[in-house]
């Protein structure tokens, strides 16, 4: 699980426009553990995410708010395969601190890369996009001219 934090003055700013996906951080990937895959299964790596904030309506969430109302984050995560044709979406819980120096946000549980077999987790094919394949080469150096479809 990663410790680090995400600081705006680390290329994070204001969540505006939460629903864009946006790669994902280096600094998340960083102490973020890979997927063992055995001969069933296929790797998919993180590349894109998108921030999901609403209101808690767990008791649990809201104990100690004067109000009643706390926001609950949610990082969306969006994991390809190699050759960047198949692709799919997992939730991880964050944690957000507001700093002098903007939001940290941190994702807690985040993986690098995951192992998908196909039964419990469902990949869904999409053409590949400029977003993917630089995320692809930039954050796990992987060639996705050269990479063969599986």
């Amino acid at each position: 699980m990663s410790t680090k934090q995400l600081n705006a003055k680390d290329g994070i700013e204001a969540l505006h426009h939460e629903t864009d996906p946006r790669p994902i951080p280096q600094a998340w990937l960083d102490d973020a553990p890979r997927a063992d895959v055995n001969a069933a299964e296929t790797e998919y790596h993180a590349v894109l995410y998108t921030v999901e904030r609403s209101v808690a309506g767990d008791t649990d969430i809201l104990a100690g708010h004067k109000q009643g109302r706390a926001e609950q984050w949610t990082i969306h995560v969006l994991f390809v395969r190699g050759d960047g044709q198949r692709r799919v979406e997992q939730a991880f819980d964050a944690c957000v601190v507001e700093t002098a120096d903007g939001l940290q946000i941190t994702p807690r549980g985040l993986r690098a890369s995951i192992a998908v077999d196909g039964r419990d987790i469902t990949p869904v094919a999409r053409p590949r996009t400029t977003d993917i394949e630089r995320a692809l080469s930039e954050l796990h150096d992987i060639d996705t001219t050269t990479e063969a479809d599986a």
